[in-house]
């Protein structure tokens, strides 16, 4: 049986100090059949001149696609699109994979039977920190594989702390993140809550990623700042309309949700309108507060921003 194509994408903003992780972790992988996609999400900072050497050196394809600055999602759907694996892995722009990642990943896939695969969407295992070599977060149960499909996701959410995984292109080739005006960062729950619930994830306790910490801002994470609070209004508003669907916990966003949308942008409230869809309830309590919301705005933006 042919190994697969594996396609790693890396979303790049900024990045020239410590790009070279990313680099260094890439070379030093042990399965060869890989390409990488690397997205430049409008840096300023000269990471295209280490990218464009990077190119060179690799021994696996390299595909660099620039683009305005638009935010983490907006960069991870052009890189899937330019991915031509089987499978997909996520690194990003300031972490490493230990040498044999890709390959342990891919040794996974052959551990389900073959009419099986079709079932699972994702090979997941542990983090460490520059710390330590630690895991982040507690293992999985020993018998997690063996588990219900509900039992083992909520088995793995208890763990706590990232993961990282290989994910069937097939199931995502056909998925992207949602580009709201006026939004930069869009949670991955957005995607991965609806995916879990139609395929399966195979669970290992092996550590695979080292992450860094305490660095600064960078796509997923940034300062304080409207554009925050922007992203957070947007994603209190997602949490909201899937409540039935995903069974998200609408209710509990809702009063930030009202009360801080006064103050996001008018580019945001043009391209997002202030009601739900589909949820009468939800909508009275909106109505209730909009005026309310409105007097005590100076007051929210004052403590926000």
């Amino acid at each position: 049986m042919e190994e697969p194509l594996v396609s790693v994408f890396t979303c790049v903003y900024n990045r020239a100090d410590r790009i070279h992780r990313v680099f260094n972790s890439m070379k030093a992988q042990t399965y060869c059949k890989i390409e990488h996609v690397i997205v430049d999400d409008g840096s300023t900072d000269g990471v295209g001149e280490l990218l464009e050497q990077y190119r060179k050196e690799a021994p696996f394809p390299v595909k660099i696609i620039r683009k305005e600055n638009g935010g983490k999602h907006t960069a991870t759907n052009v890189a899937w699109d330019n991915c031509t694996g089987d499978y997909i892995a996520q690194l990003d722009s300031d972490d490493e994979f230990f040498p044999d990642t890709i390959e342990y990943l891919v040794g996974m896939t052959k551990e389900v039977p073959a009419e099986d695969l079709s079932e699972y969407w994702c090979f997941l295992g542990r983090c460490c920190t520059q710390f330590s070599d630690e895991m982040i977060g507690k293992p999985f149960p020993a018998n997690i594989n063996q588990m219900s499909f509900a039992n083992a996701y909520e088995a793995a959410d208890a763990t706590g702390g990232d993961k990282m995984g290989l994910m069937s292109a097939s199931v995502l080739k056909t998925r992207r993140y949602p580009e709201p005006a006026g939004v930069k960062f869009v949670p991955e729950g957005v995607l991965w809550r609806e995916i879990k619930q139609q395929y399966r994830t195979r669970y290992t306790n092996k550590i695979l990623l080292r992450y860094y910490v305490n660095e600064g801002d960078n796509l997923s994470h940034q300062k304080m700042s409207r554009q925050t609070l922007i992203n957070k209004v947007w994603s209190c508003r997602w949490q909201i309309e899937n409540m039935k669907k995903l069974g998200t916990q609408g209710w509990k966003c809702l009063l930030p949700y009202i009360f801080c949308r006064p103050v996001t942008s008018s580019v945001y409230r043009k391209g997002n309108p202030y009601f739900v869809k589909d949820n009468v309830l939800i909508n009275a309590v909106m109505a209730v507060l909009y005026i309310p919301a409105l007097i005590v705005s100076p007051l929210v933006r004052l403590l926000a921003i």
